[in-house]
């Protein structure tokens, strides 16, 4: 049976229509040459983040719904980043070639998914062609804490630092993916989920902004360069030890399998959309029984030290790799 393509018209309206729930907040929504959209804070939280076709997913190992999740995602991780919530989205998509019906239905209802998930509605955006494949460019827009954003630069020497969850399984995941094995897939369901469909912390972001951590940031290229962000904006050093790296069994035995170090992917393999954050050390504990309350289990690191010590981490032996340079980077 021939492919039927929408035209730019047909796959506005099935847009409008996905799009036409009821959402607190929402003055105008899709359909007007932009939405209005009643904020209940002064200060807002705004952020924009792309995915593209061919750099951060393939068609033949994503669903379009696995797409849809993954934009709307990667921009509410960040909002969390700062202990915000999420309050709306918009999202821009560029299509390769004009989608089918079920192919926008499956795309947008994945970000739905999502930003249902994160109560973030999507509250209008735009679609246009591509000669590049496809895109999807999702900006959110958020509330701060009452206390306001936690910025990367507030660390300071002596803080602790920690971060939630594990690490690496998304880059598990992925190495998954790219070795077509069915058997493997099917070995490791979880990893693969971490990369296709990664959740975002923000109800702990909130809990840690609450609690006090001095700086936060978001682990979407991996460990190493994410808390080498929060340094250098903090112009501090620390010392990472590398045994307290949390990674999960899966991914450790998956990393067995295939001769490889788990710690290097918790490291640089990105997109775990974890949170790592500092904290001063008498309120570890706090930060620490703030996100329990949650359910999220949180592991400490190492400690902030000063600009001159750099950015160490430091194996169960004591060799001391340097951080600089580890992590992904879009342009290498």
């Amino acid at each position: 049976m021939a492919r039927k393509a929408l035209t730019e018209f047909e796959t506005i309206e099935i847009i409008r229509e996905m799009l036409s729930g009821p959402a607190p907040g929402l003055v105008v929504g899709p359909g007007d040459d932009a939405a209005v959209f009643d904020f209940t804070t002064n200060s807002i939280i705004l952020t924009v983040d792309a995915i593209h076709e061919g750099v951060h997913f393939t068609l033949d190992a994503f669903d379009l719904s696995d797409v849809g999740w993954k934009a709307v995602a990667s921009s509410v991780s960040d909002v969390a980043a700062m202990g915000g919530e999420p309050a709306c989205a918009l999202i821009s998509a560029a299509f390769g070639q004009p989608p089918t019906e079920p192919e926008l239905r499956s795309l947008l209802g994945g970000a739905i998914e999502m930003s249902d998930q994160c109560h973030c509605p999507i509250v209008g955006g735009d679609v246009c062609s591509s000669k590049a494949g496809l895109s999807l460019t999702v900006t959110v827009a958020g509330t701060p804490c009452p206390s306001g954003s936690i910025l990367r630069s507030g660390a300071r020497e002596g803080d602790l630092i920690g971060v939630t969850g594990v690490l690496g399984d998304s880059a598990g995941g992925l190495y998954v993916l790219k070795s077509r094995s069915d058997g493997l897939r099917a070995a490791y369901p979880g990893l693969v989920e971490a990369h296709l469909r990664p959740r975002p912390r923000v109800s702990a972001g909130v809990a840690l902004a609450a609690a006090g951590v001095s700086a936060m940031a978001d682990v979407s290229d991996g460990l190493a360069r994410d808390l080498s962000n929060i340094c250098r904006a903090s112009k501090a050093g620390c010392e990472v030890h590398l045994e307290n790296v949390p990674v999960s069994d899966a991914l450790r035995e998956l990393a067995a399998e295939a001769l490889l170090d788990p710690v290097t992917w918790a490291l640089s393999g990105g997109e775990d959309y974890e949170l790592v954050f500092t904290a001063a050390p008498e309120g570890f504990e706090e930060v620490a029984g703030a996100l329990a309350a949650l359910g999220v289990h949180c592991s400490l690191l190492g400690t902030v030290t000063g600009p001159a010590s750099g950015m160490r981490l430091v194996s169960g032996d004591g060799e001391v790799t340097e951080m600089e340079g580890l992590g992904y980077d879009h342009f290498l």
